[in-house]
């Protein structure tokens, strides 16, 4: 069988294991796939060439897709827009950075001072933007929600994804337990993309990113409200920028995974892989039954324990509390939500009572999100938005689109009733969005308009230009991540959109 050369997590891990030499895996048939381009014959290749960027990028994806199915009981059928297949481009020019935009995951390469990296061959970053695909597979309406903390969410689950990859594989497990044997140090499954970090801290300095990595699994930080936070800050810091604040999340995550691992009578890489299968499933369920709200780091912590009650009689429960306590998150007993009926008087009754809990106009598009979920049953996630006008800065005169949100329980293609709080898009929702909106401007997340009147040039449907032009920004010292939303043409409106997610 061919082989290939193969770097098992990230070119700079200290203590990771060393390159190997692998069989030439292909991605699994049953799954949803990728189209890796350029495409290479198996060979062993040199690091840092489109033949090894190949390998190394298919390799980690398929460990990705492996890792889901083992979490998830199947491999993913198709991603965002019913594609069976993700084109990914190895090398998409020059930049730190790597990205997904539904339509493509995007690789890139960068040169400082006589320093190259590329993105593509840590299987962190790889499987971090594969995990953007597979959470916006399963929830794509957390795609456009204007929230930080929903933002955030999106990262932390790359972040997770990572780790869950990681600890997916034995050797790579055993080695994390020798370094670490209680899971309280430092060691290279924890510290996240070190290569890519390392060349952005060659860059743009010491305070850009955090020591030893990208960003580490293992930390202190505590949440706050976001909204109140400066939009950038050092990385030793919290600020109200997604991949900053994702940060809190990530680090509940793992110390759940630390609290869950010491409950084990014997401590070994076996008993670790039992434990990430575990809290990676509870981790999905809470993701697929959280509402798109503004709170939904608490959200998915409170649906993971009362997952646990379901399906582990809370084996975990205190653990999990306990670790998301530790950052400032404190999750009530897990409980049982218990849906509201609806009552609709007249056909299409349903939608109109749904409007009426909203706070939303009688004609206003309702978005529905089914979600399949052993332990919630059948359930979606609806949202509908309204408008607003922004008065920041540059963004003044731009529409932003603030959600109205609501989790319903359905039998097939009926709502039966309303399950928790009905979220309005109310004024604080408003403020959430501007908040969300005024980080991007200062982070320079916006692209900047193009005399087409859009962020990419094309002609968006609505026609029209903006009455607005969004200038180039440097990225702040802060915030080295290239731009995430651009403003759209959308019913004649200049509109601010998310276009994708970065490293």
């Amino acid at each position: 069988m061919a082989t290939v050369s193969f770097i098992p997590n990230d070119p700079m891990a200290s203590g990771g294991p060393p390159m190997q030499q692998i069989a030439a895996a292909k991605l699994p048939s049953r799954s949803a796939g990728f189209d890796v381009q350029p495409s290479a014959t198996p060979g062993q290749y040199p690091s840092q060439t489109p033949e090894f960027d190949y390998w190394q990028v298919q390799q980690a994806l398929i460990r990705g897709l492996r890792s889901w199915r083992a979490l998830t009981g199947a491999y993913p059928q198709a991603w965002y827009g019913n594609q069976s297949r993700l084109p990914v481009l190895t090398d998409a020019g020059d930049d730190l950075n790597a990205f997904y935009d539904r339509q493509s995951l995007q690789f890139f390469h960068h040169t400082f001072d006589g320093h190259t990296v590329h993105s593509g061959e840590s299987v962190d970053v790889v499987v971090h933007e594969e995990g953007h695909a597979l959470l916006d597979m399963i929830r794509p309406d957390f795609f456009d929600v204007p929230f930080i903390e929903v933002g955030a969410l999106h990262e932390s689950f790359g972040d997770c994804n990572a780790l869950l990859t990681a600890l997916n594989d034995a050797a790579i497990r055993d080695a994390m337990v020798s370094a670490s044997p209680d899971l309280s140090g430092r060691q290279f499954v924890e510290a996240l993309a070190e290569e890519l970090g390392d060349a952005i801290r060659r860059e743009y300095g010491p305070a850009s990113v955090e020591d030893g990595a990208l960003r580490n699994a293992l930390n202190n930080f505590s949440w706050s409200d976001p909204t109140t936070l400066p939009p950038n800050a050092p990385a030793s810091a919290l600020a109200g920028e997604v991949h900053s604040f994702s940060r809190v999340f990530t680090g509940a995550f793992y110390d759940s995974l630390r609290n869950m691992y010491a409950q084990e009578k014997t401590r070994n890489g076996a008993a670790l892989g039992r434990t990430a299968r575990t809290l990676g499933k509870l981790l999905i369920t809470g993701l697929r039954a959280v509402s798109a709200a503004p709170r939904t780091f608490e959200g998915v912590g409170r649906r993971m324990i009362e997952a646990d009650a379901t399906l582990n009689k809370g084996a975990n429960t205190a653990a999990i509390r306990a670790a998301f306590a530790a950052h400032g998150l404190s999750l009530p007993a897990p409980a049982v939500d218990v849906a509201v009926p609806l009552k609709p008087r007249t056909r299409g009754g349903s939608a109109s009572q749904l409007r009426d809990e909203l706070g939303v106009a009688g004609n206003a598009r309702l978005r529905m999100t089914p979600v399949e979920s052993d332990v919630h049953g059948e359930l979606a996630h609806v949202t509908s938005f309204r408008s607003i006008e922004l008065t920041e800065g540059q963004l003044t005169g731009v529409q932003l689109m603030v959600p109205a949100v609501a989790t319903v329980r359905t039998r097939g293609r009926s709502v039966t009733g309303i399950i928790g709080e009905v979220k309005p898009a109310d004024q604080e929702a408003e403020r959430e969005g501007r908040a969300f909106a005024s980080a991007l401007l200062a982070n320079g997340d916006i692209r900047p308009t193009s005399p087409s009147g859009n962020g990419t040039g094309r002609r968006t449907r609505g026609g029209g230009q903006p009455t607005v032009r969004i200038s180039a920004a440097p990225r702040p010292t802060y915030a080295p991540f290239p731009p995430t939303h651009e403003i759209r043409v959308i019913a004649g409106q200049p509109t601010l959109t998310r276009v994708g997610f970065s490293a």
